[in-house]
C-alpha cells in the first residue's frame, strides 16, 4: 500500500539538485536509480520530469482535469501550467505504515520547497501551497 504525491515546481529541478538538497538535510536519505531510500529501507520511487516532456505533460493534464472538476481551480490552474518540473513521489508504506513513512520522507518536502516554490498535489486529498490546502480533492 502506498501514496502518490506530485510537486509542481515553479522553477526547474534536476534529480542531482534534489539528491544534493536531500543529503544536506538528512544524510540517510538518497535517491538511487529512482528509488528513495532511508539507509537501506526503500520508501518508494521518485522521478523528476521536466516541462515539455511526455511524462510531465501527462501528469500536468491529469492534475489540471481533477482540479478543474472541483470548480475551485481558477487561481491554481495558471500556476500549474507555469510549472517547470514535476517531482513524482510514489511512496510505499511497507511494514512501517503511513505515519512512520511520512516522518522518514519529511525532508523531501523541505528539499523541494528549498529548490523551488511550487504546489503539491496529494492524491485523493488536496493541492497544497506549502502547508496550506488550496484545493480539496477528497473524493476525487
Amino acid at each position: 500500500m502506498g501514496y502518490m504525491v506530485r510537486y509542481y515546481a515553479a522553477g526547474p529541478i534536476t534529480a542531482k539538485a534534489l539528491q544534493q538538497a536531500l543529503t544536506a538535510l538528512e544524510p540517510a536519505l538518497k535517491i538511487d536509480l529512482g528509488e528513495l531510500l532511508h539507509g537501506d529501507q526503500s520508501l518508494g520511487q521518485v522521478e523528476v520530469n521536466q516541462a515539455q516532456g511526455d511524462l510531465f505533460e501527462d501528469d500536468l493534464r491529469n492534475t489540471i482535469r481533477i482540479v478543474e472538476s472541483t470548480g475551485y481551480g481558477a487561481a491554481i490552474v495558471p500556476r500549474l501550467r507555469a510549472s517547470r518540473a514535476v517531482v513524482v513521489a510514489d511512496l510505499d508504506w511497507g511494514a512501517r505504515g503511513p505515519e512512520a513513512t511520512m516522518q522518514l520522507v519529511a525532508p523531501l518536502w523541505t528539499a523541494l520547497r528549498q529548490l523551488s516554490p511550487g504546489l503539491a498535489q496529494w492524491d485523493g486529498h488536496g493541492v497544497y501551497d506549502g502547508d496550506q490546502q488550496v484545493v480539496d480533492l477528497r473524493g476525487r
